[in-house]
């Protein structure tokens, strides 16, 4: 019994697919024999790499689209970069302002009471950031 499944599986192993062609006009025939254990190994290859194109797609896929990103992600620097050099001329122009400011109270005399009051006529600007809860 056992020699007959052993005998079976050789037989089954040794079979083979036979491709007969018919060239067109011709009247010899020509037939291509291939085993099935090639035919498995051609089909199980032909899955690999089947496989491995899939994921170099998808991988490329990826990386396009992250390189269809980078012309708007430079656009976003670059006004940021303006919008970061409005912000230094802010503050330069703010700094400024706040000296003219200081010098106009001391030409008034501002840390003077104004007629009996116990407010300054203007009050100093770093004391009213801070009281109302902003620090700078």
């Amino acid at each position: 019994m056992l020699a007959s499944r052993a005998e079976g599986r050789s037989r089954v192993d040794e079979r083979r697919l036979t491709l007969i062609i018919v060239p067109d006009g011709d009247l010899e025939t020509r037939s291509l024999e291939v085993s099935y254990r090639r035919l498995k190994l051609l089909f199980w290859l032909g899955l690999a790499l089947l496989a491995a194109f899939v994921f170099m797609v998808s991988s490329w896929w990826y990386v396009a689209a992250q390189a269809a990103r980078v012309p708007g992600l430079e656009r976003q620097v670059n006004r940021l970069e303006q919008e970061r050099a409005q912000v230094a001329e802010l503050a330069k122009t703010l700094a400024e302002v706040e000296a003219q400011y200081e010098r106009v109270r001391q030409l008034l005399g501002a840390d003077q009471s104004a007629r009996g009051s116990s407010e300054p006529l203007l009050p100093p600007l770093r004391e009213k950031a801070s009281s109302d809860g902003r620090t700078e």
